[in-house]
């Protein structure tokens, strides 16, 4: 395990991430937090849950007060501790810590949520809030199970719950500089390994294997914790958003388009999430053209984003364009921070649920998607993605990974 930035700055990226959700707590009047959700649970704690099928009904919380204390909340069967661990949740004296552990770990324990957990759960959490001098107001992000939220209710009926999830959400956007710089070097190390799994791509190779490699290849950074293969391979009509998700043993052409969306995180609380889009071979006059205008013209549209925008501003700028082309746009992006897709989401106006200012600070993953057709080989997926930082004086690409065929002096970004 390695850090891509060094302990100070790791630890200034820790109490900036933990300062923030103690002072929501303090500023909203909550006397608790109780928090489930991965996002923020990685955000506050730089501590990620780990989720499989047969633990995804096992319990798994923090009850934050506001002093900062921190009561734990944990599966006997899936126990989330483990030594080399680098966050700062289960050692007070970790560096950048801001919490006060309480050293109990209650355990909801390991049976079926459908027999006694969900109430064992609820009474572990009223226990812990008596303990403390039991609370008016309580911030809740979501819950694990319904049940467990009815039958909290009923130990504590005095007790104002209030929905958080979104507002937690949306505490994440804005980044420290240490973040940043963090994300930065999380996207070279991406960068290197998508770069190289993609360049070995020929035809003949099935999709299968294209994904094994990079599976491989990120699992050899030692600066890696998690990686996720959301890979984008083709076009089918009728899919979701006409696009497979996943390798199905597509057996890869010559002169076809293929794609990679791909996630990781990386020790210290950063995501990243890139994709890239190649023709294998020599395309027809048609596909070039087409890939070469949705490079160019993404570039083009994101070089005139500046402060103050809104993101549905930029959507619909795309919109327009690829509308004119007579390629319809399938999707464009969406924020990015301790979860590979956050707020804010890039949609119309009329759509957005969130429409902020894109303010200095806050990154993207502008992904413009769409589909070419090609004479011979029928419609095409082309897919580019990168993560951009704010700046004063607009969008800075966060450690630029050029494309495959087209010169980053033809970009108007790069000028």
């Amino acid at each position: 395990m390695e850090y891509l930035v060094s302990e100070d700055k790791i630890a200034k990226i820790r109490r900036y991430r933990s300062q923030r959700v103690l002072d929501y707590i303090q500023e909203n009047g909550f006397d608790f937090l109780l928090i489930w959700d991965y996002g923020n649970t990685r955000y506050a704690f730089d501590i990620y849950p780990a989720f499989h099928y047969e633990s995804a009904n096992a319990f798994h919380g923090y009850l934050i007060s506001k002093t900062g204390e921190v009561t734990i909340f944990l599966s006997d069967a899936f126990d989330e501790r483990h030594q080399y661990h680098p966050g700062g949740l289960y050692d007070p004296a970790k560096f950048g810590t801001v919490w006060t552990v309480n050293p109990e770990v209650r355990s909801a324990g390991s049976e079926s949520y459908l027999r006694s957990v969900p109430t064992r759960y609820a009474n572990l959490v009223a226990e812990a809030l008596a303990e403390q001098g039991g609370a008016k107001r309580i911030g809740v992000d979501t819950f694990a199970d319904f049940r467990a939220y009815q039958e909290l209710q009923k130990l504590v009926p005095d007790t104002e719950f209030v929905g958080v999830g979104f507002d937690l959400a949306r505490l994440r956007v804005k980044k420290s500089d240490e973040e940043i710089e963090l994300m930065e070097a999380s996207c070279e190390v991406h960068n290197k390994v998508l770069w190289q799994a993609m360049s070995e791509a020929k035809p003949g190779m099935t999709d299968f294997e294209l994904s094994s490699r990079v599976a491989q290849l990120f699992a050899l950074e030692n600066s890696v914790e998690k990686h996720c293969l959301n890979l984008t391979y083709s076009y089918e009509p009728g899919g979701a958003m006409g696009m497979i998700w996943s390798p199905i043993g597509r057996v890869y052409k010559e002169g076809e388009a293929i794609t990679s969306d791909v996630g990781i995180m990386t020790f210290g609380g950063s995501v990243t999430d890139y994709g890239r889009c190649r023709i294998l071979g020599k395309p027809s006059t048609e596909l070039w053209d087409a890939y070469y205008w949705h490079v160019t013209n993404y570039h083009e549209i994101v070089s005139k984003i500046k402060p103050g925008m809104r993101g549905s501003d930029m959507v619909q700028m795309f919109i327009d364009a690829h509308e004119a082309k007579g390629m319809p746009l399938v999707m464009l992006g969406h924020g990015i921070g301790t979860m590979m897709d956050e707020l804010p989401q890039l949609n119309p106006a009329d759509k957005q649920e969130w429409d902020p200012p894109i303010e200095e600070n806050m990154v993207y993953c502008i992904e413009p998607t769409c589909v070419a057709e090609d004479p011979n080989l029928g419609p095409q997926l082309l897919w580019h993605e990168d993560q951009w930082v704010m700046t004063k004086d607009g969008f800075r690409r966060l450690a630029p990974l050029s494309y495959f065929d087209i010169d980053d002096k033809d970009l108007a970004t790069m000028s």
